[in-house]
Parts: structure tokens; sequence; C-alpha cells
């Protein structure tokens, strides 16, 4: 894998271990990887190395502070049909420029994973929309339970955010964009605490924000390299199921670590402007083959909305 960097000094908090880092060569890079790198480091210095990685990832760029978003670029680079290669991965140590769902506000902090994903399947997906979806929900809550101590504590609240206990640790984004029945770009945008919680307005749909390493005994088990290390070899094997037809593997393991199964629940509208409305509630009773919900004594299952847990 290719690595270029803005900061050697935070590259080391990632992937640690000897590394030969060298100025980098633009050159070396296509004429389309220049364009992502240009748009990504801007006038930075730039720094590349080249490690030993078995697997899909080819590029990994890694920026101390993003000053926009990677996942936004990523879509913009798909929707123009810039060639890119498959296997690349963006990794930003902090930025002011995300956003979640709805473009709302999500402030990157120093010490936590903001990772871009950019997949070229190149092929027919079933269920190809939500299927990233879920992959991301499952690779997500894997690197959690890979955690000494963490393991099954995290669950999923419909229907991309991961909880532990009560607090909000992550949360993330899907796009995939298609030329008749052939997927051509899947970008994931994955946002996860590790070391900071941060301040939020609390209100019904996420009470609270927290970190991973505010539920550790020791500190050092959860660390920005273990847990990014453990979460793009979770998306890589997750992506091998998905892009085989085992999108009912991960369906299951997504049922399976739901936190709003058999619970009271209300859905509220998400409309791009205007006021929301209440759209219905009630106790889920089971989470259909689209990730629709359905909910006790209602024939016709909700398939949009935000999610707020009522028990």
């Amino acid at each position: 894998m290719i690595v270029y960097t803005d900061s050697i000094e935070y590259a080391a908090k990632i992937l640690p271990g000897e590394i030969d880092w060298q100025a980098s060569d633009k050159t070396t890079l296509s004429p389309n990887l220049q364009l992502l790198a240009g748009n990504i480091f801007h006038d930075r210095a730039r720094y590349q190395a080249e490690i030993k990685t078995a697997g899909i990832w080819q590029y990994l760029f890694i920026i101390e502070e993003a000053p926009s978003s990677h996942y936004d670029l990523m879509i913009k680079f798909g929707e123009e049909n810039v060639d890119l290669p498959h296997g690349i991965l963006c990794l930003a140590g902090s930025s002011g420029k995300l956003h979640g769902q709805r473009a709302r506000p999500w402030v990157g902090l120093p010490g936590n994973i903001h990772l871009t994903v950019y997949f070229t399947p190149q092929q027919k997906i079933d269920q190809f929309g939500i299927g990233f979806t879920i992959l991301s929900a499952v690779s997500v809550i894997e690197t959690i339970d890979a955690i000494d101590g963490l393991s099954g504590r995290a669950g999923i609240k419909w229907v991309n955010d991961i909880f532990i206990d009560q607090a909000k640790v992550s949360g993330f984004l899907t796009n995939a964009q298609c030329l008749g029945d052939t997927i051509t770009a899947a970008i994931l945008g994955i946002g996860l605490n590790v070391e900071a919680a941060p301040e939020i307005a609390p209100d019904g749909f996420v009470p609270k924000a927290a970190a991973l390493q505010d539920f550790l005994i020791n500190p050092a088990s959860g660390s920005p390299a273990t847990v990014f290390d453990t979460l793009i070899g979770r998306l890589e094997a997750n992506y091998e199921l998905l892009v085989s037809g085992q999108y009912s593997q991960l369906l299951e393991r997504y049922k399976d670590r739901s936190i709003i199964i058999g619970r009271e629940v209300e859905i509220i509208s998400d409309p791009l402007s205007g006021p929301s409305e209440r759209l219905a509630s009630g106790r889920v009773t089971a989470i259909g083959e689209n990730l629709e919900l359905y909910l006790e004594g209602k024939k016709k299952p909700i398939t949009r909305g935000r999610l707020v847990l009522k028990d």
C-alpha cells in the first residue's frame, strides 16, 4: 500500500513501526490520483512511503487536519467519472467540515477516526444500497468487539448510528454509484470516536456522545492505531462477503446487534427543509430484508425517518 501524508508525526500514531518516509514524488501518481491528492493536501508538503499489507488497499492518504470532507470529495469524483483505482483510504486526524445525514454538522476531533473508503466493484451487487450501509455498521461493531473489554457492548440504532449504552460513538454515510446494473463506485464515510467525545446538543435522537476510551480500563487496548488497523481489516472482509452474494449473512449480523428490536420507538420525518412530523410510534417487532421496520399492530413497514427510543 502506498501511503501519503502531510504529517509524519500524525501518521506514526496510525501506522506504528519503522517506516521509510520520503519527500513525495508526484510523478509516481497517475494524473487522476495527483488530482485527488491535490484536493486532499492542497499546497501542503507531502511525504510518501510504501508499506507491506495484504488485501485490497492500494492507497492511503493521511492528513492531520482536513479542510473539507473527503467523503464529499470522493462522491464528486465518482459523479464526474474520474477514473480512480479500487481500494483507496482517506484518513483525517481532525476536521471542522464533516457532516452526518442531511448535512448535519459533525466536528472531527483529534484522536478519533474519520475515514473515507473508496471501492470500485465494477459488478452487479444485490441490494447494494442497503448492503453498504449494513457493511459499514457490521464492520464498526466488529471493530469495537475486538477491543479488550468492549466485546458485545456496542449496538446499532436504526439506521446508521452505533451506540454503547445510551451514547453515540460512531456514525457513517454511504453512497453507491451505478451504470445500469453495474456498481461503478461505492463510498463509505465513517466517524468513530476513539479518544474524544464531541460536545453535542442532546436530543431524542442522540442523547449524548462518547468515545471508546470512556469505557476502557486500559486505554492502550483501544488506541487509534489499533482501531484503524482492525477497522480496515473488517471492512475488507465484509466487502468481500457483500460482493460475493453473502448479503443475508451481513444482514443477520446487523439484526443481531440492533438495539431497537422489542423496544418502543417513535419515527420522525427528516425533510431537507421545513418542519418534521411524527410518522409512527410503537414497539419494533422486526427488521426486514431492506432494513424496513415493522411495528406492533402496524401493517405498513417504516422505510425512512429518524428514530427516537422511548424506553
